[in-house]
């Protein structure tokens, strides 16, 4: 039985918005145990909420440290390095705001985990992130009572948080292509589906159970053809 080590954010931790109670809760295993039965796949989730490729990488090195080995690690990142200190934002719009990893530094950690995974004998496989919605992020993040008219004086304009998020998806897709990583095109899968909608959750950022349910069937795809 092949295994898959898992290193991303909340995304693959299967974390999703509950609306009612404004709370982030993480969905039941059983879905993912009987994926895994599916696919022959033992399958080891260490994804964290509100990780970056910073502490990925770190978690990456110390796995890798001890010697761990897995056939396959798949690799989620970019939806917590591309957003910023939304306060922060709001409190002083006109000033200069840095994501929480510039692209730069994203693209060349990403790099860096191929590079390490490959020494190590271990497959990487990456996964571009699921498309946002960015009203909805935007009216979730201010929720509490943050300035939304300064973010967006800031930002320029709404659709911007979705841009530069984008920027992220697209620097994962390039970075496949350039060291010939097998890809899981999550963004194509939720872009291709009719009700894309339904597939986010009310924070506009999170998958709802529905695109959870269509990321677990595009990573099964990819098994296929492994």
């Amino acid at each position: 039985m092949k295994s898959v080590k898992v290193f991303g954010d909340s995304i693959l931790k299967r974390v999703v918005y509950e609306q009612k109670e404004q709370r982030y809760v993480v969905l039941p295993k059983e879905p993912l145990t009987r994926f895994a039965a599916q696919q022959k796949l033992h399958v080891d989730v260490q994804a964290l909420f509100g990780c970056t490729i910073t502490k990925g990488m770190q978690l990456l090195q110390r796995f890798v440290g001890k010697q761990n080995y897995s056939d396959y690690v798949l690799l989620e990142f970019g939806g917590n390095d591309c957003d910023y200190r939304w306060a922060e934002v709001a409190a002083e719009p006109t000033k200069e705001h840095k994501s929480q990893t510039e692209l730069p530094l994203f693209k060349q950690t990403l790099k860096k985990m191929i590079t390490l995974l490959r020494t190590a004998h271990m497959e990487p496989i990456l996964m571009s992130l699921p498309p946002i919605d960015s009203q909805r992020y935007l009216d979730h993040i201010c929720r509490s009572g943050l300035n939304k008219e300064a973010i967006v004086t800031w930002l320029g304009d709404v659709q911007a948080i979705a841009r530069r998020q984008e920027l992220y998806s697209l620097a994962v897709i390039h970075t496949a292509t350039e060291y010939s990583c097998r890809l899981i095109d999550v963004r194509s899968g939720f872009l291709q589906h009719k009700a894309l909608s339904s597939l986010l959750c009310e924070d506009g950022i999170h998958p709802s159970e529905k695109g959870h349910e269509l990321i677990l069937s595009l990573i099964a795809s990819w098994r296929q053809g492994a």
